[in-house]
């Protein structure tokens, strides 16, 4: 049976097609990230979207109209998550001018299920009953999770998004300059006191949640160790190492950063110190042994909610 899912987020599109047998077990038959900018910089636009990015997104959507129209998909399931629930009755407004123009009914989910995809998403292949504390990292949103594969124990839902952190303290900057020193240290102050809640000192290992991520990390050069608990997040990383690569990173303009790291996710380079500020801090917290990436999103339990 044939199932597609649509994340819409905060800075990109995220679009899953899988194939589910009568075992339940997944293959995935295609997957899209494409970056459409829907909630970049709404706060200075009355908490609505920008009309260019609006419409970046709509044409995405008609994009993956179009695809699953060519498929034999018996289930669809279409989300938004930080973005339009940002928008409040704006996000309605958006919702059913999508639904208008594509044709697509989306969901609005809360933070908390958001939280709830991403933990089923990230753990279901470990071969271990060790905690560990899950990140996901998003544009506008951070979910901490801690817990097994068998228990989710503890949730803790922020607000310290790379894009949110880029809009509320570097907001004038554009492609050929960097965030200064100050305004480093208040996004680092701002995300310390939204901390507040996380547990010190439990040393459980931070899978770090991106749909990239592990790209990411191998494109900057970072030192990936061999990890052998999960099929699916197959390497670990010191905590030394994103500390240094962050230092490093801060004083190059944004433009630089995409000529040094060519990556396929076009603009990464652009909040990636605020995501790394997010992870660093937590792992300082609960004084973390290493970071295992994870190219996991929610698309996977959001399909993991689509099997029969």
């Amino acid at each position: 049976m044939k199932v597609a899912v649509i994340d819409v987020g905060t800075l990109k599109v995220k679009f899953l097609v899988c194939d589910i047998s009568s075992s339940k077990k997944s293959e995935t038959l295609y997957r899209s990230n494409t970056l459409t900018c829907l909630g970049v910089r709404m706060n200075e636009n009355n908490n609505r979207p920008h009309d260019e990015y609006l419409q970046q997104t709509i044409d995405e959507l008609k994009r993956c109209k179009d695809f699953l129209e060519k498929e034999d998909v018996k289930k669809l399931r279409v989300v938004s998550t930080h973005a339009l629930r940002e928008m409040g009755e704006v996000g309605k407004e958006v919702a059913n001018k999508i639904k208008k123009d594509v044709g697509l009914n989306i969901e609005i989910i809360s933070q908390d299920e958001e939280a709830n995809l991403f933990f089923q998403a990230v753990m279901k292949d470990f071969k271990t009953d060790k905690d560990f504390t899950i990140v996901d990292v998003g544009g506008g949103s951070v979910q901490i999770l801690i817990g097994n594969k068998n228990k989710l124990k503890y949730k803790y839902l922020l607000k310290t998004g790379a894009q949110f952190l880029f809009d509320k303290f570097s907001p004038r900057h554009t492609g050929n300059d960097y965030p200064t020193r100050e305004e480093i240290g208040n996004m680092q102050d701002y995300v310390m006191k939204e901390l507040t809640p996380i547990p010190e000192g439990i040393k459980t290992p931070v899978i770090y949640g991106s749909s990239c991520i592990i790209d990411v990390f191998k494109q900057i050069g970072f030192n990936l160790e061999k990890y052998y608990l999960s099929k699916s997040h197959p390497y670990r990383v010191k905590i030394s190492e994103l500390e240094k690569f962050s230092e490093n990173i801060i004083s190059v303009p944004y433009n630089k950063r995409e000529e040094i790291y060519k990556l396929d996710q076009k603009y990464y380079m652009w909040g990636i110190e605020k995501a790394f500020l997010n992870i660093i801090n937590i792992c300082k917290k609960e004084q973390s042994p290493f970071v295992i990436p994870s190219n996991s999103n929610i698309n996977e339990g959001l399909v993991l909610s689509l099997q029969p």
